[in-house]
């Protein structure tokens, strides 16, 4: 008897992990690949346009490592990493390679200009699914060499990160005094880093794009938005 209620129990458990296994698997296979136009800039040659499958990864954390592609009139989808690209986009969204430690990621561009705000992806567990969160780095073009803010800058998330946006902002100190002091806030520091730009444009009478960037610079990158 006890043989029998044995044999029972582990079937019924087989049929639970194989119903389950099949939801998982159905579930899958109902997500299917969503495309939006885009372009991807390669080491040599010019941009080459086609769609970016914008549901490729878990998170957005794929976002920074690779993309998947497929040029204008071909079916076949290529994975794209930071070894074949120095940028691409799709939508309002704009990725430039950023070299962090030794590795090179696709850094989505927020804020470009003077001070250019960078984006990239951690991924975490929490609550037993994979999260991303948000990692923000800043540049400053035109910063002294012996200063802090010479190279790259990662803004941390709590006080005293804005100890870094005060030696950033030392010209204008105006345009933080509105910034919270406790915790980050990415879009009041998109907001000073948008007015800080626009005041230390090189050329006011070359045409310049809503991001700051001279049109002329955007030309040679060949990185327009895609229509």
């Amino acid at each position: 008897m006890k043989r029998s209620l044995l044999c029972i129990s582990f079937l019924f458990l087989t049929l639970i992990i194989f119903a389950q296994a099949k939801k998982e698997n159905n579930k899958a296979m109902l997500v299917a690949p969503e495309f939006e136009k885009g372009w991807y800039l390669p080491y040599k040659g010019d941009t080459i346009k086609g769609e970016i499958q914008i549901n490729a990864g878990e998170t957005e954390v794929q976002y920074n490592i690779s993309f998947l592609f497929k040029p204008v009139s071909v079916k076949k989808v290529s994975e794209i990493s930071t070894k074949k690209a120095r940028a691409y986009g799709f939508g309002d969204r704009k990725f430039e390679i950023l070299k962090i430690g030794e590795t090179d990621y696709f850094a989505e561009v927020l804020e470009k200009g003077r001070v250019t705000l960078y984006q990239i992806n951690e991924e975490k567990m929490e609550k037993n699914r994979k999260v991303a969160v948000p990692v923000y780095y800043v540049t400053d073009a035109q910063a002294d060499q012996k200063s802090k803010l010479a190279g790259m800058v990662q803004l941390p998330k709590e006080k005293p990160y804005k100890k870094a946006l005060k030696e950033l902002f030392q010209e204008q100190p105006m345009l933080i005094e509105n910034v919270d002091k406790w915790h980050l806030q990415i879009d009041q520091v998109r907001q000073a880093i948008e007015e800080f730009n626009k005041m230390y444009q090189k050329d006011a009478s070359t045409p310049t794009n809503p991001d700051g960037t001279k049109k002329e610079e955007v030309e040679k990158m060949e990185v327009e938005k895609v229509e």
